[in-house]
């Protein structure tokens, strides 16, 4: 189900709605519902390199420039984001972020995959202005190589 952003009212959304509305785009693999959830210049960090992705994106330009391929890609040898479990909320006393553990699930052309990802989440006015995704870099490396040797 996706969740409507906030159009009028930013702060009706809670961030839970929006970690909801953001991954959807994931299922989907739609890279600009993906964008549309971000400020114009948010931010993308990763802390942990991802061979070939910059450790940080500023701007839904050059975040798009760096996903859209991967995302590409992915459709291309049929790797594709089916949902996510294990998802637990962690509330901060900074009312603009949350923490959000989860498993991303998935399949490939050689099966299944589960993948534990960690977000900090930053909004505001509705809007994601930083997302910092903390991933087993060397598991995900395994699951694009099983990709790449398919295509």
């Amino acid at each position: 189900m996706e969740i409507p952003m906030p159009r009028d009212n930013p702060m009706s959304t809670s961030l839970r709605e929006i970690w909801e509305h953001l991954v959807s785009h994931q299922v989907t693999r739609d890279v600009d519902g993906w964008l549309s959830c971000f400020a114009a210049d948010g931010v993308m960090e990763w802390p942990f390199p991802i061979k070939g992705v910059p450790a940080r994106l500023e701007g839904t330009g050059a975040i798009r420039a760096a996903l859209a391929p991967v995302w590409e890609r992915a459709r291309k040898v049929n790797r594709r984001i089916l949902g996510h479990d294990h998802v637990v909320f962690h509330e901060t006393t900074d009312p603009e972020v949350i923490i959000v553990e989860f498993d991303m699930l998935g399949e490939t052309a050689r099966g299944p995959f589960r993948q534990a990802t960690v977000y900090l989440l930053r909004v505001r006015d509705g809007r994601v202005v930083l997302l910092r995704e903390f991933v087993d870099t060397a598991a995900l490396r395994e699951l694009f190589q099983a990709g790449a040797a398919t295509s």
